[in-house]
């Protein structure tokens, strides 16, 4: 009959800062097989690893859940553990709470609920593994490598210093990717042809490395450590022996150069013509120049505060750049904002050093000052309130960042005094 352990990590605020963990650990104690349900604020490290192997021991589990976060971060962390207290290592799965409910759900509630139904499926899972034995398998000893840009080349370089064999694939003629054609990279301001141009040389001087351009893999077969690829290169009409890089034959090119219609005038769509010359003023500083998009958004998040929706469709019109691409570089920068923002971006870091320093307590005495909630913004305009995982200053725990600049050792007492520095008059709010 099996036995279940259910173990939910708090995460420090990651997990529990959206979910309910020790409700969680309730529900999953009531669920059929399962003998234990316990939280723990980190159970990842050593005091809680002994709860799991001390809980099968004493009541002779056969099979655990571990509910807290990557399984590619702990996954192996958690089953060494078990071994060692004789459970079969696959007797044991990762319910991703963090990733999966915490991070991506804004309400308490629907992520604590979701979170239940993950633990509820992996307990179901766990019933029925079954223990498996580690087995070997001959592993052929090269390595490919699809993508030539900076990070496959680097990626390539540092396997074959190894001392093994890598194929290198590349779509485009060049290698070198998006980094070839910028100026300069961040955050060191480093010249980024003085960091590409030489790794570029080392793939070409390297024998271990067998770089197939203009080509493309079209088929892969068989299994890990035992792949056969088929890679289809593509036709250049370029004797690569006698080629000198002149680039004469990509200017000439018909099939590139081939005369295109000129692109039809673009409908009036009611944009505010405010809104078009102030994009305009930004877009006209970043002429001819690739790889614009994060500067240009991040110009017109400037101008406006915030990146409106006119602006987004007059910058797509404009520069031709997909709406789409536009709104999913939005979205995926935490930076960006599609909704109006306060004059005063208040950022409250919630990482494992100021959580433990009294960060809850403190964005929660700043949601009670302005009358509102991470996300949302005053109705005089003038604060707009973020919770954020991390602001990189730990040394300086707690911490809170006004409009960039970083507010060390707060404390709940000291909230009203940092808001009156940015005009926040107390007797204004209503308690």
């Amino acid at each position: 009959m099996a036995r279940m352990g259910v173990f939910v990590c708090w995460c420090g605020a990651n997990i529990a800062e959206n979910v309910d963990c020790d409700e969680v650990a309730r529900y999953a104690g009531t669920l059929p097989s399962v003998a234990i349900a316990r939280s723990y604020k980190y159970m990842c490290s050593d005091p809680g690893q002994k709860i799991v192997t001390d809980a099968i021991e004493e009541l002779k589990l056969t099979g655990v859940v571990v509910a807290s976060c990557s399984p590619r971060m702990h996954e192996p962390t958690f089953r060494k553990a078990a071994t060692t207290v004789g459970l079969n290592a696959y007797m044991l799965e990762m319910a991703n709470i963090r990733e999966h409910c915490s991070w991506v759900h804004n309400n308490r509630h629907e992520a604590t609920e979701k979170a239940k139904d993950l633990i509820r499926i992996l307990v179901e899972k766990v019933k029925r593994n079954v223990p498996l034995s580690e087995i070997e398998v001959p592993v052929t000893q090269r390595v490919m490598v699809i993508g030539a840009g900076i990070a496959g080349i680097q990626a390539a370089l540092d396997v074959a210093s190894a001392g093994y064999e890598v194929a290198l694939v590349e779509r485009k003629p060049s290698i070198g990717g998006y980094m070839s054609l910028l100026d300069e990279t961040f955050p060191t301001l480093d010249c980024s042809q003085c960091i590409l141009t030489p790794r570029m040389v080392e793939v070409m001087q390297s024998d271990k490395i067998t770089l197939h351009s203009f080509s493309e893999v079209e088929q892969v077969d068989g299994y890990i450590g035992n792949f056969k690829v088929k890679i289809r290169h593509k036709p250049r009409s370029v004797d690569i022996s006698k080629c000198t890089g002149c680039g004469d034959c990509w200017n000439n090119c018909m099939a590139r150069n081939k005369i295109t219609e000129p692109p039809r005038p673009a409908p009036d769509d009611g944009i505010d013509p405010d809104v078009m010359a102030r994009v305009d003023a930004v877009v006209d500083k970043y002429k001819d120049e690739a790889g614009m998009v994060i500067g240009v958004l991040q110009d017109i998040q400037d101008e406006f505060n915030y990146l409106p929706e006119d602006a987004l469709k007059y910058l797509s019109r404009k520069s031709e750049i997909p709406l789409s691409r536009l709104y999913g570089v939005a979205r995926f920068y935490n930076a960006f904002s599609l909704k109006p923002r306060g004059k005063h971006i208040i950022r409250v870091c919630l990482g494992t050093a100021c959580h433990l320093k009294g960060g809850p307590r403190i964005a929660d005495a700043i949601s009670r000052e302005l009358g509102i909630e991470s996300g949302e913004t005053t109705e005089d305009g003038l604060f707009t309130l973020e919770r954020v995982n991390c602001l990189g200053c730990c040394a300086l725990a707690p911490v809170v960042e006004v409009n960039g600049h970083v507010h060390a050792g707060v404390t709940v007492g000291k909230v009203p005094s940092i808001l009156a520095q940015y005009g926040y008059e107390r007797e204004c709010i209503k308690v």
